[in-house]
């Protein structure tokens, strides 16, 4: 499961579509198993046509999914084959994936070459979300960026002091996913989130600028699945958040 420094949803995707190098570094096994177990509990606790894709999205992603590059390539041979089913069923589940935003196509198939889909991570979260509390409180905290108060410390020495200001109003959410973020662990948010500024909201991406590419580097990989959290907290209309340096 995360640990204290990890919440859910700001993990998921960095930038140009790609999932987080969290997902593929450090702590990557908890991420897994937390992206698995909440798509496990809707299969439980969805209703019959939620259940039964979400069951299938999770044997895909545990017998194919590449987590380093956030993708996936399979033919409806093989697709057919793992769920029992008639290349047709398989054709038609898969368009209901697509149909709902949980994968998008990532690269057409050709000659010799199958799609490869990538994983709309946000996405899938989002339509977990109702069926966390149902695994335990614990977890629901933890997927939406709450921090066991034991498990908030980090090895890394924080770069500012708590009691920040919260940031200003400018147009976008930042300010309030900041209060929220601010709200849940007050000393987090004065080391690594406090630092970060609004840069635009565009095309369902909110843009956070960090003060050093040292900075953009360690949140994206600890933190964008809490900062992801928030985000569609605020605003479901979003879809993504990326932290940039300050040459973008």
């Amino acid at each position: 499961m995360f640990n204290g420094q990890d919440g859910l949803i700001a993990k998921t995707r960095g930038q140009n579509g790609a999932l987080p190098s969290a997902v593929a570094g450090p702590g990557a096994s908890a991420i897994k198993y937390d992206i698995l177990t909440a798509l496990l509990v809707t299969t439980a606790c969805g209703d019959a046509g939620t259940a039964r894709l979400s069951l299938r999205l999770s044997l895909l992603i545990t017998a194919r999914f590449n987590w380093r590059r956030g993708v996936f390539a399979v033919g409806l041979r093989e697709l057919a084959r793992m769920w029992g089913v008639t290349e047709r069923t398989a054709k038609r589940e898969m368009a209901q994936m697509r149909t709902r935003g949980w994968i998008t196509v990532d690269i057409p198939p050709a000659r010799g070459r199958v799609t490869q889909y990538r994983l709309e991570l946000a996405q899938i979260l989002t339509m977990t979300m109702p069926h966390w509390q149902a695994v335990g409180p614990d977890f629901a905290a933890r997927m939406a960026g709450g921090v066991a108060p034991e498990k908030s410390a980090t090895n890394v020495v924080p770069l500012r002091p708590d009691g920040l200001a919260l940031p200003a109003p400018d147009g976008t959410s930042w300010p309030a996913i900041a209060a929220r973020l601010q709200g849940q662990d007050p000393s987090t948010y004065s080391a690594w989130f406090a630092p970060l500024v609004s840069v635009e909201a565009e095309s369902g991406v909110l843009t956070l600028m960090a003060p050093s590419g040292f900075v953009a580097t360690y949140v994206r990989t600890h933190y964008h699945t809490r900062l992801l959290a928030a985000l569609l907290a605020e605003d479901p209309t979003m879809r993504d958040v990326q932290i940039i340096g300050p040459q973008g």
